[in-house]
């Protein structure tokens, strides 16, 4: 048998082994998963935010453009240059480019414009009779976006010059001008003449952290690149991943992963690259902390467990014989350690295990001494109901010796009702319904000697809801009502209909009386058990427990109505639905 020592000691050299290899492994998940998504989504934020500047930038340059050619100096150059005499031609060409260069000023991008005609004529603010910029025009940057059918866009970046040194590379916007007046009718074209270095600026700071960034236009065509850094990956090979149809976000690509960021707008393209070295030099810092957090803690682990194996081992030892002592039944014994760590209170715990084990044993023993004389209490308690019955029979049987019937009758009613009232406890919670009426036969048998010729009673008992059951002692508090505070203080003789009929699997019962019947005001407080029952116009002596077992036993289906009008008489209404019953013997 190997030493608690030994066994402590291999266990934590594995316990060490698996963390750190365990540490390892969370580390190179937590790049793949967590640092790598966090990163990309760090990328894909820089990305929309660059695009959202650009667009913002093309909005207001598409705004600009469109403000100048509603204008009404556009609108009429556009719609009678070409039905002008010469000079008046010249005069309206001088005015317009007059007007378009006091509004240039309003967008800094703009360095020159240029006016084409229905006809075909193109003038430009820098030469304006001159052929050059009409020769620029038979190059790709127009003829890609004259064949897109656009009637608005920007072009691919051409280069311009202009004056005989100056060379400028220019991106242009283009804008179909049409006749306001005139819905769909296109009287020319206006073209906005950019400074490309405004948007090289923006590109570029918004690509400074990516390895390759390209701008491109909806038909792919390269508007701005930052060429990815070497041995990672060239421009054609991004340009090419980037132009297959309809893709945007993160895609992996050979070397790294590609975001893309489609402007709905225009069709614009903005493409990220980044190099897996680039992914790793961020994210460098995170790996080594947490692989010199995982060594670190595993030689910590083992540095500072091995002493505790020879502080552990002892109190362990005395642990070990107590319990050994109280599995033989002892409970008396204890365990004395006194190391001042979780040892200590290991054994203090122990303590208390022990004693109030002690504890329950003696309380388990005077419970079931208790236990035993309540069940002796309850069997002497069954005699008495026994005890009753006989007094009553001797009672029947003197009666019936000195030939009074009455006494006999009332007594015998009295006693079914006293042996029903002693199965309320019980398991028969339903009953029958003309059980229930024999039961409340014999009470109003009985009453009936009390309040002698004061009530009758009409049965109104269809013979389909007899069998149907309800709960047990039902209906006779609300009939005690009808005779106690209905009948007996209008001081004449009442009557008393009971009804009992099923309508579309609901048993319906009704006790009706001709009694004074309830004020309206005191109507609403027939539910309350407490003060109101001292008002002598309301009958509601039973009513509130009745109602709470309706409750209880069917929900929200079983239904409790009271109606009644002053001087008049009183109403109750009970809805049941109709449970499954047994067939039982019929009543009459």
């Amino acid at each position: 048998m190997r030493s608690l020592r030994s066994v402590i000691l291999q266990r934590i050299i594995i316990v060490a082994v698996i963390s750190f290899l365990l540490s390892a492994a969370f580390t190179y998940y937590y790049y793949r998963t967590i640092l790598v998504g966090q990163m990309v989504h760090d990328d894909e934020s820089k990305l929309g935010q660059t695009a959202r500047q650009l667009q913002y930038m093309s909005d207001d340059i598409s705004q600009f453009a469109s403000s100048l050619i509603i204008s009404d100096q556009l609108q009429s150059f556009f719609k009678t240059y070409n039905h002008s005499e010469t000079f008046d031609k010249f005069a309206l060409l001088q005015d317009t480019f007059n007007y378009l260069n006091d509004n240039k000023g309003l967008r800094k991008e703009v360095t020159s414009y240029a006016l084409v005609t229905r006809s075909g004529e193109a003038f430009w603010s820098e030469a304006r009779y001159d052929s050059y910029f009409a020769d620029r025009m038979q190059e790709p940057w127009y003829r890609n976006y004259d064949n897109s059918g656009q009637s608005n866009g920007f072009t691919e970046p051409h280069q311009m010059f202009f004056n005989a040194l100056t060379e400028s590379k220019t991106i242009s916007y283009i804008v179909k001008v049409r006749d306001i007046q005139k819905i769909g009718s296109e009287i020319g074209e206006l073209i906005l003449n950019l400074d490309y270095s405004n948007f090289e600026t923006l590109l570029g700071f918004g690509g400074a952290d990516f390895d390759g960034f390209l701008w491109m236009n909806g038909a792919n065509h390269l508007l701005y690149e930052k060429k990815p850094k070497p041995n990672t990956l060239n421009t054609a090979g991004l340009e090419k991943a980037a132009s297959a149809p309809n893709l945007e976000g993160f895609h992996a690509i050979k070397g790294g992963y590609m975001l893309i960021d489609r402007l709905e707008e225009n069709g614009w393209k903005l493409v990220s690259f980044t190099s897996r070295h680039s992914m790793i030099d961020r994210a460098k810092v995170v790996i080594y902390l947490l692989g010199v957090f995982s060594l670190t803690s595993t030689i910590l682990i083992l540095l500072l467990m091995m002493p505790a194996i020879f502080r552990i081992t002892g109190p362990i030892m005395k642990l070990y014989h107590a319990m050994n002592a109280a599995s033989t039944g002892n409970l008396q014994t204890s365990v004395t350690i006194r190391s001042g760590d979780e040892l200590e209170k290991l054994g203090q715990g122990f303590n208390r295990m022990i004693d109030q084990l002690r504890v329950h044993l003696e309380e388990s023993i005077r419970y079931e001494k208790e236990k035993k004389e309540m069940e002796l209490e309850l069997l002497l308690s069954q005699l008495n109901p026994h005890f009753v019955y006989n007094t009553l029979n001797a009672v029947i049987y003197m009666a019936q010796k000195q030939g009074n019937e009455d006494i006999v009758r009332m007594v015998g009613s009295f006693i079914r009702i006293l042996q029903d009232a002693v199965k309320m406890g019980g398991a028969q919670s339903m009953i029958p319904l003309q059980d229930d009426i024999a039961i409340l036969r014999d009470y109003l048998a009985i009453q009936s000697y009390r309040y002698a010729d004061m009530f009758t009673v009409v049965w109104e008992i269809e013979e389909a809801a007899l069998t149907c059951l309800i709960p047990r002692n039902l209906i006779q508090p609300f009939v005690e009502n009808a005779i106690f505070h209905g009948i007996c203080p209008k001081d004449e003789q009442g009557v008393i209909r009971l009804s009992a009929a099923v309508r579309e699997g609901r048993l319906t019962i009704t006790i009706e009386d001709n009694g004074v019947g309830i004020e309206e005001e005191q109507l609403a407080a027939v539910w309350e058990s407490s003060e109101s029952r001292k008002s002598p116009g309301l009958r509601h002596i039973g009513l509130p427990n009745n109602k709470q077992r309706l409750e209880h036993l069917f929900g929200g289906q079983a239904e409790l109505r009271i109606d009644s009008i002053a001087g008049s008489g009183t109403t109750i209404t009970i809805e049941l639905p109709v449970p499954v019953h047994d067939p039982v013997r019929k009543i009459t």
